[in-house]
């Protein structure tokens, strides 16, 4: 493995935390010493940033290639269609738009890939194949991975133990189970002595995943009648706006501090992860994030040294056994999130012993870890 292509298809360079784990790998696979493209696809859709990647993910050693595609998505009548023929336009324009990196891509060893319909054409190719499955897939998806498990020169990512295991079932020997990780070279040592005048309680990402509320709302809610008690400073930071306008509004009539900003870009990221004192995932028990999720929020706020107030769905508590500092809330009742909010402003001890532990264990989750054991396995697979 030498050179590696990422491909990406449809919502590129986007502020989803897609594009941010998309870039987040590149820099894994750079710190191995490969050579790193993206190729993504030529979109204007709500999806996608207008800037190019050079630009807003700040990254000269990634080679960038847009590869011409035309954007159905950004027409009426595509979005006036049912769910059923949006997924079924956007699978055939993947698979079709994916023979347009045939010629793009001959020098390249290796192709990696969240979608299977981009890589069923390329693996009769020779190329060692990725696939990193993050959602459930459907019909055609299914039965693209199902296709490519037939292929020794493939190989499967599990990010979390739903997604390994059903990988696992087609082609075991070829699967493996990585859980997200994060760059730590973005995140500078911070000081965790200095004691803020205010705890600053937040969370930093998007607020929906496929469309599903992430329950940052309630979340929001509930902090705004804690930060009255205990004068906190609380901090909101992502997207859609529509989402943030509708939180910051309800802080309208208030006097609690409460920053917020909109699209910020990937390098300014860790320094507002680190601003933070505790950084919250409340997301509910919903079928996708519970099973699919590896959530990166996690390792982000760990790296920051930030206290981890998470909500227990499945693919949150698996982490547990990260040894990161996490404490957990019952998904959904924010009854349960209050009193758990409650006890780390109040505990300073039991704060500074989450730091801690996060310390002493984020080092075994840097991206450059997690990349080196997927090449190894890769390498190890195809030599027997």
């Amino acid at each position: 493995m030498k050179d590696i292509g990422l491909i990406v298809y449809g919502r590129f360079p986007t502020e989803k935390a897609y594009g941010s784990h998309l870039i987040d790998t590149a820099n894994g696979f750079l710190d191995n010493g490969l050579n790193v493209h993206i190729f993504y696809s030529q979109t204007s859709n709500k999806k996608t940033i207008n800037e190019n990647p050079e630009t807003y993910y700040q990254n000269k050693k990634i080679r960038f290639i847009k590869v011409q595609n035309y954007d159905f998505t950004k027409h009426i009548i595509y979005r006036l269609l049912p769910s059923v023929l949006q997924k079924a336009l956007w699978t055939i324009g993947a698979y079709y738009w994916s023979g347009k990196l045939t010629s793009k891509i001959k020098n390249i060893d290796t192709l990696w890939s969240t979608n299977p319909n981009i890589l069923i054409k390329h693996a009769s190719s020779g190329k060692t194949i990725i696939y990193e499955k993050h959602g459930a897939g459907k019909f055609i998806q299914k039965y693209v991975i199902k296709k490519l498990s037939l292929f020794k020169n493939v190989f499967f990512v599990g990010t979390s133990k739903t997604s390994y295991n059903e990988l696992s079932n087609l082609n075991q020997k070829n699967t493996i189970y990585l859980t997200n990780g994060v760059n730590l070279n973005d995140y500078v040592t911070k000081n965790t002595a200095i004691e803020n005048s205010k705890l600053n309680i937040g969370y930093i990402g998007m607020l929906e995943t496929y469309g599903k509320d992430k329950g940052v709302k309630n979340a929001f809610m509930t902090l705004k009648n804690i930060a009255e008690e205990y004068n906190l400073k609380l901090t909101l930071i992502g997207g859609p706006e529509e989402k943030i306008d509708e939180i910051v509004k309800e802080f309208s009539n208030s006097s609690i501090e409460l920053i917020h900003k909109y699209k910020i870009p990937k390098k300014q990221i860790p320094r507002h992860m680190q601003e933070l004192d505790i950084g919250i995932v409340p997301y509910p028990n919903e079928y996708h994030m519970s099973n699919y999720a590896s959530p990166l929020k996690i390792f982000e706020y760990a790296a920051a040294n930030t206290v981890i107030l998470s909500s227990d769905i499945k693919s949150n508590l698996e982490l547990s056994e990260t040894e990161l500092g996490i404490v957990y809330f019952k998904a959904g009742d924010f009854d349960d999130f209050r009193d758990k909010v409650v006890q780390l402003i109040t505990n300073s001890d039991l704060r500074k012993s989450l730091i801690e532990k996060s310390k002493n264990n984020i080092v075994n989750y840097s991206l450059s870890h997690r990349m080196k054991k997927l090449i190894e396995f890769c390498v190890r697979s195809s030599i027997g």
